[in-house]
């Protein structure tokens, strides 16, 4: 039964392992741009899920999708659950349900 602040450091490393696929200087750069644009630092990305969410979708456009996907591949990879593809869900939906899943209330 994973706690919630081990989930939420799951889901921060989860988050680094997606946003590096681009590289690392791209990584560096969307982080900086969310927290300068969006005022959301790295380790405040799992109480400011909804707001990350809206930062990828809006800086990355159709891309931000896939990066969600490979955020919540890589949560749910780590957690130890299997990955089901929902429509309609976003980032924030998934990792609800993770939680649920994983215990971490």
């Amino acid at each position: 039964m994973a706690s919630s602040v081990e989930l939420e450091e799951t889901l921060l490393q989860a988050v680094d392992e997606a946003l590096l696929v681009p590289g690392e200087i791209v990584r560096t750069a969307i982080y900086e741009r969310i927290e300068r644009s969006y005022q959301v630092k790295r380790e405040e990305i799992p109480e400011k899920l909804e707001t990350f969410h809206r930062a990828l979708q809006e800086l990355l456009g159709a891309g931000g999708k896939v990066m969600e996907k490979l955020i919540v591949r890589n949560l749910y990879r780590r957690l130890g659950l299997s990955f089901e593809k929902h429509d309609g869900w976003t980032v924030v939906d998934y990792v609800n349900h993770a939680k649920a899943s994983a215990g971490g209330h």
